[in-house]
């Protein structure tokens, strides 16, 4: 079927349901979402039949107040707001774009009937919802994807609030290991990197600290080498960056 042959029939969305979330104003919304439910429309129960078997959901939304007649933006967190920090809204999640269609994958926490609470949303209270779809870790995990670096976090707060997701989704679970780890990587973006990713990540971690490992093999996207020290070590730029453990703290020693 051409473009041209399409209906304004075929093509109309039915909305099943509706967000329901403490932030009203998108601009108080923050990056990474805040908890929030999707209430169902009763019409559409029987499509929650075995919802359960499903720990993780994607969340298709309908941005009612975006602007649907630009193509191209300026990502938040680029400091240029000229024509070199133009962006093509295909290559970004800005909610202005020709269907804007808000996509997002959440862990579900909860479901009450008709309503089902996730662990962060980024859609504002009374965002119409078009859909809901289990996200499959078979088929929807990545790992090894590669995205260059879009704009920057603006604190180290979004830093390590973004770690700590990142890290949560892989390690499935909290640990001293995860916290450690988060917060190593947090320094050594912030402080090292100046808030920004290498091309490629050289670490090596401590063989015997595995929620550790796995901590910072979630948030580098790479496999890091082992040793039988107790540090984390970075090679960046020519230096050396170690960050020596004592217990569940960290001294940090460049070279």
């Amino acid at each position: 079927m051409t473009p041209q042959e399409m209906t304004q029939e075929n093509m109309t969305l039915r909305q099943i349901g509706v967000v329901r979330s403490p932030i009203v104003d998108r601009k108080d919304l923050p990056p990474l979402g805040v908890g929030a439910s999707v209430e169902l429309f009763p019409e559409f129960a029987a499509g929650l039949l075995h919802i359960e078997k499903h720990s993780h959901l994607w969340v298709l939304a309908w941005l009612d107040t975006a602007k649907r007649d630009v193509l191209q933006v300026v990502p938040r967190g680029l400091k240029d707001q000229g024509e070199a920090g133009l962006h093509g809204v295909f290559a970004v999640r800005s909610p202005a774009r020709p269907n804007p269609i808000g996509l997002t994958a959440a862990r579900v926490v909860g479901r009450d009937g008709l309503t089902i609470h996730f662990d962060a949303l980024d859609f504002n209270d009374g965002t119409p919802v078009i859909d809901l779809k289990p996200y499959f870790a078979s088929r929807d995990m990545i790992f090894s994807a590669h995205s260059a670096q879009v704009g920057r976090p603006a604190t180290v707060e979004a830093v390590r609030d973004s770690a700590r997701m990142q890290a949560l989704a892989f390690c499935g679970e909290e640990s001293l290991g995860l916290d450690l780890g988060v917060e190593i990587m947090t320094h050594f973006r912030t402080e090292v990197l100046g808030f920004s990713d290498p091309e490629v990540w050289d670490v090596t971690v401590p063989v015997d600290r595995p929620r550790l490992a796995q901590t910072i093999t979630a948030l580098t996207r790479t496999w890091p080498q082992m040793h039988n020290v107790d540090a984390v070590v970075f090679r960046h730029g020519g230096s050396t960056y170690d960050y020596e453990l004592h217990e569940d703290e960290f001294r940090f020693y460049p070279h």
